[in-house]
């Protein structure tokens, strides 16, 4: 009895964490919603795992990046506020994202490259900050590869929409 018990409270958590990775409101409408898997590497570790994608063309953005369903990352980036939550944000921090700690810049400086997600461009960069390459199939976005100054990196492939 034990044991299914603890299945049935298992699964009922991963289904628990999936939804709530996928419910991202607050950018209204206009925003636009891209999913697929997502690499975020640092120079000591890398993770790989889904992502759910809602931004508006200016870069503000809501964003869950999860692992088998477990969220590691929920991050709203509205003009210069962030939030984020989970296991990456270390118990959650809320503030300015020009002054967002040292495990959350990279998910600040995001912000910066989400407006080229829409253009026809297919490398952008920020100065030394980030540099961007984009693989476009026509107009279609199919990934984004984003080098950051202080060594992080992330790499979108977003899901194709039937």
């Amino acid at each position: 009895m034990r044991k299914y018990l603890a299945l049935f409270l298992g699964a009922t958590l991963l289904l628990a964490g999936c939804q709530a990775g996928r419910e991202l409101p607050g950018l209204g409408s206009e925003a636009v919603t891209r999913s697929g898997q997502l690499r975020y590497a640092t120079r000591a570790r890398s993770f790989i795992g889904d992502f759910i994608l809602r931004y508006r063309p200016g870069g503000d953005y809501d964003l869950a990046f999860s692992k088998s369903g477990v969220p590691l990352l929920q991050l709203q980036v509205h003009g210069d506020r962030l939030s984020a939550t989970g296991s990456f944000a270390r118990g959650g921090w809320t503030g300015s994202a020009a002054h967002a700690p040292g495990a959350l810049r990279t998910w600040a400086e995001l912000h910066d490259v989400i407006p080229y997600f829409n253009s026809s461009q297919t490398a952008a960069s920020r100065g030394k900050l980030w540099r961007a390459n984009f693989v476009r199939q026509g107009s279609r976005l199919n990934s984004a590869q984003i080098q950051f100054a202080h060594g992080e990196s992330l790499f979108f492939n977003f899901a194709q929409s039937p």
